[in-house]
């Protein structure tokens, strides 16, 4: 569920000017309090799949390189940083409130048998590939406090079995908190937090369900190679 909070920024001061040999009126700092709006938002996804005898996801899984190239099979808005970091080009987000160009830094991790799991995956996954966005760049208009922007996005994709059946499990988990700026004090508080909503949580889902997407369809691939060779 997202949910938003908005809430007083830290009160900014101006500074008293001075001018040589003037007599100017004393000037008393002026104080401007913007606003700050805190929202997150949690989601996630099961999609049921079809493992095949010999040719399990977790297998699949152990093959690192393979897995990292599906989910960032996008060359054109990809550029690998280095071991486990890529900066990706995001689709632009667009409202009434800005037009922008994301630019996002993120590291994919593998993690198994239950060391240094986030504490909302059971210990029993046998393993999962962890998703961390570590920098932003937001380029356009945007009308809010960007130099007091944060933005934290994390998640994990993981395989997990009941019985004979199996689920490809998406969580991913956005905090978000800026200042709003003076040019949208008149705009009513509801409007931005429908507004904030919409764009976020659209851009988030778009990009799990992209991720999980090119994974089972490279999953697929891995199973019908595996076929092929078992038939020879």
């Amino acid at each position: 569920m997202a949910s938003i909070l908005f809430v007083h920024c830290q009160p900014k001061l101006l500074k008293k000017h001075r001018h040589c040999n003037k007599t100017l009126p004393k000037l008393y700092p002026v104080i401007r309090n913007q606003k700050t709006s805190s929202f997150s938002y949690r989601s996630t996804a099961n999609v049921s799949f079809y493992e095949l005898p010999g040719a399990s996801f977790d297998q699949y899984m152990d093959n690192k390189q393979r897995v990292l190239e599906a989910v960032l099979s996008d060359k054109a808005t990809t550029k690998q940083l280095n071991e486990e970091e890529w900066r990706l080009k995001l689709p632009p987000i667009q409202s009434i409130f800005f037009n922008i160009q994301p630019t996002a830094d993120v590291k994919l991790t593998f993690k198994s048998n239950g060391v240094d799991y986030p504490q909302d995956i059971p210990n029993h996954i046998t393993q999962i590939l962890e998703i961390h966005f570590t920098r932003w760049e937001l380029q356009g208009p945007f009308y809010m406090e960007t130099d007091q922007l944060s933005l934290d996005v994390r998640g994990a994709i993981y395989p997990e079995r009941r019985g004979r059946r199996s689920w490809l499990r998406n969580h991913i988990e956005m905090k978000i908190s800026f200042c709003i700026s003076p040019t949208l004090s008149l705009v009513p508080e509801n409007t931005i937090h429908d507004a904030m909503e919409l764009v976020f949580k659209k851009m988030m889902d778009e990009m799990r369900k992209e991720f999980e997407g090119r994974l089972l369809e490279d999953y697929s691939r891995f199973k019908r190679s595996k076929s092929t060779k078992n038939l020879i």
